[in-house]
């Protein structure tokens, strides 16, 4: 890998971990939609396992309701293992092209709903019913895109968690889908010493980033910032769709 590959690296981890200190989620689908106009989507996914666990880990690590989170979500998160290892073995046997311009109608599906300020809303009462459904598409689309973030996050959003519960209840829900990931790439004969050396390296530039987003996650608005957030995203997705599909 030579030094202008590194160099994207860098800037794609540094980028993405601003985005998930300042508003706890992003930080997958940030990484594999600049990487994957570079490596390409099955090369840049291997690189996200480190960088991921340890910022989900760190996220998680500072709130103090991760048990009665952990029994809340168990279902979801459950099924979501199930759909990250199916996805995962459809990620090797489809042409990358066109899980890679999925990536991009995600993305931009998900920055148009925020530009829209789209919330939908779910009781606690109908969240057993939604749950498994949720979890399961998710993994489905971490398994074949790399993107940990849709419907999982919306869902969230819609149930009404505060902010702190949010940001922890994301942070437990990536932290499970990275490690069930992990194995089923590993199954894949995706993860390998040089990849791992590689993933290790994009984690300081993404723990600079988190420190740094967590110092503007305190100074400005988080409404403006995640707007900017859902432009960034909406010209990514279509970037994506376009290097792939046209």
């Amino acid at each position: 890998m030579d030094v202008t590959q590194l160099s994207i690296i860098a800037i794609a981890f540094l980028t993405a971990g601003v985005i998930k200190g300042a508003i706890g989620v992003g930080l997958p689908t940030t990484a594999i939609a600049i990487l994957g106009l570079s490596l390409g989507l099955r090369d840049a996914v291997v690189v996200l396992i480190v960088p991921s666990l340890v910022a989900n880990i760190w996220q998680i690590a500072r709130g103090g309701e991760l048990a009665a989170l952990f029994r809340r979500f168990w279902l979801m998160n459950a099924m979501a293992c199930i759909g990250i290892w199916l996805g995962t073995i459809i990620l090797f046997r489809v042409d990358p092209k066109l899980l890679s311009g999925l990536l991009g109608i995600v993305i931009g599906g998900y920055a148009i709903m925020n530009l829209m300020s789209f919330r939908p809303t779910v009781t606690r009462g109908r969240e057993s019913i939604w749950a498994p459904a949720v979890g399961f598409a998710a993994g489905m689309l971490t398994g074949t895109t790399g993107s940990l973030l849709m419907p999982v996050v919306v869902f969230l959003q819609a149930l009404g968690l505060d902010k702190n519960r949010f940001v922890q209840a994301a942070g437990l829900s990536l932290l499970i889908g990275t490690v069930a990931w992990a194995a089923a790439l590993y199954d894949q004969g995706a993860i390998d010493g040089p990849a791992v050396l590689l993933s290790s390296f994009a984690l300081v530039p993404t723990l600079l980033g988190m420190l740094a987003g967590i110092w503007l996650r305190e100074r400005i608005s988080q409404e403006l910032f995640r707007r900017f957030v859902a432009f960034f995203f909406l010209i990514l997705g279509g970037n994506l769709v376009y290097a792939n599909w046209f």
